[in-house]
């Protein structure tokens, strides 16, 4: 009996030396509205048994390739500097053991740590952050670590970074995007220019890590998050894209940050590991190859 909740639970016991780690990073210190991102992470491990480990788009059994859910961290007493530098330490950990790693979130502060220590590995790593808000804040209610301010923190470590399903912001942030010169995939956007995905791939040289805030979804699908903003992302536009990372660039490490469960939207949970589960398949799908689902 394990004493926390794993991905795909029994199934994910395969027998093969793990590739995948996921971690969980329960985290809700600066939600700015609604509460609840400490329980994302259980959420998503709680719905992920309800998944078909064979892929209906990809026709393999991705969970063949090995996945291990680790313990959740624990961020108690932990200042926010505290808790970046715990997730840092984290997923380096995994990468030393040559793993991919899936940060479960938690409020988008989470990404920091992480990408902090994909940084470490890969000095030319780009991030995609599919989003509805740009984060660019210096600091959001006084806090500089605020989910509010990730991208400006990752700016902060001259990390390129490609925002997409952008539909909120505040005009500090549409001030600062308009003096660097950045051009997000706002969601006006990404509906008038068809070759939108494969503009956000020309803008890469370089590995990539995924940043998913649920709420880049729309709220028809993705109810249960803090700030859910109408019009959002469909399921076909974020896998569109999170396809198209994969299999023209390098895709390093993800995150799924800012889900708060609610009761009535459990699809969302469930939706939030399906996401996670088509991303694996993509990234092993050539371990699959011609080979009824098995590597």
């Amino acid at each position: 009996m394990h004493a926390y909740p794993r991905f795909l639970a029994e199934e994910s016991e395969v027998g093969v030396a793990p590739r995948v780690s996921i971690l969980s990073a329960p985290l809700a210190a600066t939600v700015s509205w609604g509460e609840g991102t400490d329980q994302g992470p259980r959420a998503i491990l709680d719905a992920s048994p309800a998944l078909e480990v064979f892929d209906d788009e990809l026709l393999q059994e991705t969970i063949q390739a090995g996945i291990e859910t680790l313990a959740p961290l624990d961020f108690t007493g932990c200042s926010l500097e505290a808790v970046c530098e715990r997730i840092c330490q984290a997923v380096s950990a995994e990468l030393a053991r040559d793993r991919f790693p899936v940060l479960l979130g938690g409020e988008h502060s989470v990404t920091t740590g992480a990408v902090a220590a994909l940084l470490r590995e890969y000095p030319d790593l780009h991030v995609v952050q599919i989003d509805a808000h740009l984060d660019l804040r210096d600091a959001y209610e006084g806090t500089p670590l605020s989910h509010a301010a990730v991208m400006r923190r990752l700016d902060d470590l001259a990390i390129p970074f490609i925002q997409v399903g952008i539909r909120s912001f505040s005009q500090e942030e549409w001030l600062l995007v308009q003096e660097r010169g950045w051009q997000p995939f706002f969601m006006r956007r990404i509906k008038a220019e068809a070759d939108w995905v494969a503009k956000v791939c020309a803008g890469i040289n370089g590995p990539v890590y995924l940043t998913v805030d649920v709420d880049g979804f729309d709220p028809a699908i993705m109810p249960a998050t803090g700030t859910p903003e109408p019009d959002g992302m469909s399921w076909a536009m974020a896998t569109d894209l999170i396809r198209a990372l994969v299999r023209e660039k390098r895709l390093v490490g993800m995150d799924v940050v800012e889900l708060a469960p609610r009761p009535g939207a459990e699809h969302a949970a469930f939706c939030a590991a399906k996401l996670i589960y088509r991303t694996l398949g993509y990234l092993f799908e050539p371990l699959f190859a011609g080979q009824g689902g098995r590597p």
